[in-house]
């Protein structure tokens, strides 16, 4: 069930990156963060019910949730040095394809935002693998 709960997470994270979607307002940010936080609701309940041990992966959507959500650059920076450390195989394109969706954003602060990644790199080496599974262009 493990491989599973990887599966639909990951499968999400794959689909969210690669949508294209650039949403302008916070309205509208916002907005997919509910979906995003109830579908991630939804699959951690279905994966848990089912007796999958996969609890490491329950932030994971609920915080890409947030950093779309989120509207103050330095909060999102916060979120995302966060994120890195719970998932060190996240990278700046991965963080980059989260952020197109964040259509408010300026380019410098895109730049900025994805510098937090050089400064949040850890050295923790993790059994536990998602955003290596999932190229982004």
């Amino acid at each position: 069930m493990e491989a599973i709960h990887v599966y639909l997470v990951k499968e999400y994270i794959i689909r969210l990156c690669k949508k294209q979607l650039v949403l302008k307002t916070a309205e509208l940010q916002q907005n997919l963060a509910r979906w995003i936080l109830m579908d991630a609701k939804n699959i951690q309940c279905f994966c848990a019910e089912n007796g999958s041990p996969a609890a490491w992966l329950e932030p994971a959507l609920p915080t890409l949730a947030e950093i779309i959500h989120l509207q103050d650059t330095s909060a999102i920076k916060i979120e995302v040095a966060t994120f890195a450390s719970r998932f060190p195989d996240f990278s700046k394109g991965h963080l980059g394809s989260i952020l197109i969706i964040k259509g408010n954003l300026s380019n410098s602060e895109i730049k900025s935002i994805k510098n937090i990644l050089d400064d949040s790199t850890l050295l923790t080496k993790s059994s536990k693998s998602l955003f290596s599974h999932i190229k982004v262009s």
